[in-house]
């Protein structure tokens, strides 16, 4: 079992590594992706009814 914990400990460093240098070389990919979702939110957000916003989104209506 030893060995197994140690293999997985690698495979987790080593994930670890991987994504953070991918993060690296797409950081402006992953910013505008993430502008863009804000942007979504926000309008989504600017569309809902007045009666989801004056009854808190609508639930229990």
């Amino acid at each position: 079992m030893k060995h197994a914990n140690a293999y997985v400990a690698q495979l987790i460093a080593l994930y670890q590594l991987a994504l953070a240098e991918y993060v690296k070389a797409n950081k402006d990919t992953l910013d505008e992706i993430q502008a863009q979702m804000e942007e979504d939110m926000v309008a989504i957000g600017s569309n809902a009814s007045p009666q989801e916003t004056e009854w808190g989104g609508g639930v229990g209506i």
